[in-house]
């Protein structure tokens, strides 16, 4: 079994009437399309505004096949919502908006086998939603974990698990909340997770935790310096995780594309209850 070129992207937010981060998505088109890899992993928040708007998922979709290589996707909660006891944007998943994932997108968890890994996809907007498809999520996790024989099992998500503490039992729309939170970390060592991860914060970050390493993806999109410097003490930039997996090793880069420009939203979000979703449209 030969090694695997695999990409995380995550958080592009497309839209065809809200385009303001069109350019830095053309610039990892234009990388995909010179250089591509055997597969992509979308990480979640393709689209703008997926639960006001369907055709903003209906023009992500889009643009993930016409990325060329293979791209799986899992949904953020701009795709398809959010739990409803934690929710920010009073965006609520709910089965019209897990319809529309589906219908335009794919499914809202599945699992892969390559390069004698399996590679796992969850829906973090079903943690903590208590709602029925939050518990075969969590049945289907533990089966494909423990099917997946002497393969290596790498799980991504949107939402971190956490922050600085797993403990931390503070309300948050930033992580996972604190009791499916428990259940998922549980269920990921019980099973021999090797890599989380995950994306939605908009900042590279890599930690370990547990014997498995928990790593971040930059956005193609846009940053919040301001909340980025003063939580990580760095200055974020877009881009996108190269993986190469080959059995028993998984090993990745950071790409940050010099044609990918930083979009800082600080201002906007500081002056709009901290979201981008209130933008006023742009074709």
């Amino acid at each position: 079994m030969g090694a695997l070129r695999l990409v995380h992207v995550s958080d592009t937010h497309l839209s065809p009437t809200h385009g303001y981060f069109a350019d830095n998505w053309a610039v990892f088109h234009e990388a995909m399309q010179a250089d591509p890899p055997d597969l992509i992993v979308h990480g979640g928040d393709v689209a703008f505004n997926g639960p006001a708007s369907p055709a903003d998922l209906a023009f992500g979709a889009a643009a993930l096949r016409a990325l060329g290589p293979r791209c799986l996707a899992i949904p953020g909660n701009h795709d398809i919502g959010e739990a409803p006891s934690f929710s920010r944007l009073a965006q609520p998943v709910n089965d019209a908006r897990m319809q529309a994932w589906r219908d335009h997108v794919g499914p809202q968890w599945w699992a892969e086998d390559v390069a004698g890994w399996r590679l796992i996809g969850l829906d973090t907007a079903l943690m903590g939603s208590e709602l029925p498809e939050e518990a075969a999520q969590e049945v289907f996790l533990a089966e494909a974990l423990a099917s997946r024989g002497g393969q290596d099992a790498m799980v991504f998500i949107h939402m971190p698990p956490f922050d600085a503490d797993p403990a931390d039992t503070a309300f948050s729309t930033s992580v996972i909340p604190p009791a499916p939170r428990a259940r998922f970390l549980d269920a990921c060592v019980a099973g021999g997770v090797k890599v989380i991860a995950c994306g939605h914060l908009h900042v590279y970050r890599r930690i370990r935790h547990r014997g498995m390493d928990i790593v971040w993806a930059p956005p193609t999109a846009m940053v919040d310096v301001r909340r980025v410097q003063r939580q990580r003490r760095r200055f974020p930039r877009p881009g996108y995780l190269e993986w190469r997996l080959e059995p028993g090793r998984a090993v990745h880069r950071l790409v940050e594309p010099p044609r990918m420009f930083v979009i800082d939203v600080s201002g906007w979000t500081a002056t709009s209850g901290g979201t981008t979703t209130t933008l006023p449209p742009r074709a």
